[in-house]
């Protein structure tokens, strides 16, 4: 599926006719690199951008995940990055880690057409289900439980609990 370029099917006729989503490339990966410093400098992470770009190239090297690049009228407006983890219970699941559509390009259907692309790559790959992680600021900040349940994303009673790798007490 590299290099494949999905058209947007939801959008409204009149908006769609630019839209396309493509997995990112070498020659692409520039492009998707500079949105997720965007929206990491946006929402305030401290990632730096040589991290963004190294994890970036990690990942649409890496057959399991996948990166989607959307373009409108072949400007690069949105970017999601999908990994993916193999469980005994539920076998392969995918997980929207970013998704971001410049200010600019809101409200066009962007972050829809990268949505079912992400679900279209993730189902390619086996995936039974996808999942997205919304933290307390995203909801703050976007109203993202609203966002994503009506994209069809429902909470399944887990809760995510994180211990940074190397540090003990």
């Amino acid at each position: 599926m590299a290099g494949a370029v999905w058209k947007a099917g939801r959008v409204r006729e009149e908006a769609n006719s630019g839209l396309h989503v493509a997995s990112v490339t070498p020659a692409t990966l520039d492009a998707a690199v500079a949105l997720l410093v965007r929206f990491f400098r946006e929402e305030g992470f401290a990632t730096p951008p040589d991290r963004v770009r190294q994890n970036a190239a990690l990942i649409a090297a890496d057959q399991h995940h996948w990166i989607g690049l959307a373009t409108l009228d072949a400007a690069p407006v949105g970017v999601v990055t999908v990994t993916t983890a193999l469980y005994v219970e539920w076998g392969r699941l995918g997980e929207i880690g970013d998704l971001y559509v410049a200010p600019e390009s809101r409200r066009r259907g962007v972050a829809q057409a990268l949505l079912d692309a992400a679900e279209r790559r993730c189902a390619g790959l086996g995936c039974s289900s996808l999942s997205v992680v919304v933290t307390r600021d995203g909801e703050a900040r976007h109203g993202l439980h609203a966002f994503y349940a009506r994209q069809g994303f429902l909470g399944d009673g887990r809760q995510v609990l994180t211990r940074p790798l190397g540090k003990r007490r």
